[in-house]
């Protein structure tokens, strides 16, 4: 029996911000793209994270394209308030979404296929034929774990950071969040926030912190201002500008920051309550996890603690090397090697979503999404 094939112009996989925001530019420019996502609703993938997630840059910096987030949204949305938005998106610019479809592969079309259509994708409804193909599957594809020495031993509850809600279930817990970003910060002051009796961080590399507001201003906005300035120039504004907003944090554990966010283009803490904690004593810096014993953790530098928790906040890869059956178009870490919104080595390949930036991710989606619908315009006059 032939399984189920159906044929469209654009498939789009990954219904998030990044899919979305694309398939409303490339509906502006006349073409006819079908979204397909794996979750039962729009939004999906953000009302699953953390209850007190907000986003960190502000409502005018990122709505997606042709249809900016409207003013009834407060400065900052709440992860509920973001997914609401995504579906009006979907709604407001008429965007064909498959739930509930699940991608598994991204190939190139058999050769019986290729007149009409260059790719092949093996969906959990079927096999799907797209003249072009965009991969909007984003950065969090796939949790990391790392591999610690006594992990098994471990009897307290160890979850990572993709299957934490809320601090309510910690309460008067012993807790030790294992990793300094923007999310392990969060946890661990959401913790705090719901009564755990000890909340600890073990930080391998220390990153720098900012205030999200700085002086009354956003630091998105810093964020967009210097990046047009070369890298070690802004990195010099930001340290004065900390350094004058925050005070020196050794003090309380944090030592001078191991990387600068310009210079190595990674994305620096942004305080949404941390850093009020840490300088009252609440959270509790410590160096590296070298083993796990029965009850907690054995640190670098040779103490133990005791924990009825461990939350990782250790991120996540992409997951691309699984889904893709093409080759040249992810680097070592499995990115993609082509500016997102831009062509690939694989004509009507194209990927969004996948970047680190101090302008803020939903900014630079908008931005792109644009780029790749035109390029994509330019592409198919070409072809004709």
């Amino acid at each position: 029996m032939r399984s189920k094939v159906r044929a469209v112009q654009i498939a789009i996989v990954g219904g998030g911000p990044a899919g979305l925001s694309t398939a409303g530019a490339l509906i502006k420019l006349g073409a006819k793209p079908v979204v397909f996502d794996r979750n039962a609703r729009i939004g999906d993938s953000w009302r699953r994270r953390y209850d007190r997630l907000h986003l960190h840059t502000t409502r005018r910096f990122s709505g997606l394209a042709h249809y900016p987030i409207p003013r009834s949204y407060p400065q900052y949305l709440s992860r509920d308030m973001y997914a609401e938005y995504l579906e009006l998106y979907a709604k407001q610019l008429a965007i064909e979404v498959a739930l509930g479809c699940s991608v598994e592969s991204i190939g190139l079309a058999a050769s019986s296929d290729r007149e009409t259509s260059a790719f092949d994708l093996q969906t959990s409804r079927g096999r799907i034929l797209a003249s072009a193909v965009v991969v909007a599957t984003g950065m969090f594809g796939e949790p990391v774990t790392p591999r610690v020495a006594g992990l098994d031993d471990y009897r307290g509850t160890v979850l990572h950071a993709c299957a934490y809600k809320s601090g309510k279930a910690f309460a008067a817990k012993r807790v030790l969040v294992v990793g300094l970003g923007n999310t392990g910060a969060e946890i661990a002051t959401d913790l705090v926030d719901h009564g755990a009796g000890y909340v600890a961080v073990s930080v391998r590399s220390t990153p720098p912190v900012v205030l999200r507001d700085l002086l009354g201003v956003p630091v998105q906005l810093f964020g967009i201002a210097l990046s047009r300035v070369r890298p070690g120039t802004a990195d010099r504004i930001g340290q004065v500008l900390s350094r004058l907003a925050i005070g020196d944090l050794s003090r309380y554990g944090l030592r001078t920051p191991d990387w600068l966010p310009f210079s190595s283009q990674r994305i620096p803490v942004i305080d949404v309550g941390f850093l009020r904690h840490l300088k009252r004593g609440t959270i509790t810096i410590h160096p590296t996890v070298s083993r796990f014993t029965e009850r907690g953790v054995l640190y670098g530098e040779g103490y133990a603690e005791e924990f009825d928790a461990v939350i990782f906040a250790t991120g996540y890869r992409t997951g691309l090397e699984r889904l893709l059956q093409l080759r040249g178009v992810l680097d070592d870490v499995g990115f993609p090697q082509a500016r997102m919104g831009d062509p690939t080595v694989v004509p009507g390949l194209y990927f969004i979503g996948f970047v680190h930036s101090h302008r803020g991710l939903l900014f630079e989606i908008e931005r792109a999404s644009r780029r790749l619908a035109r390029h994509w315009q330019t592409d198919r006059r070409r072809s004709r």
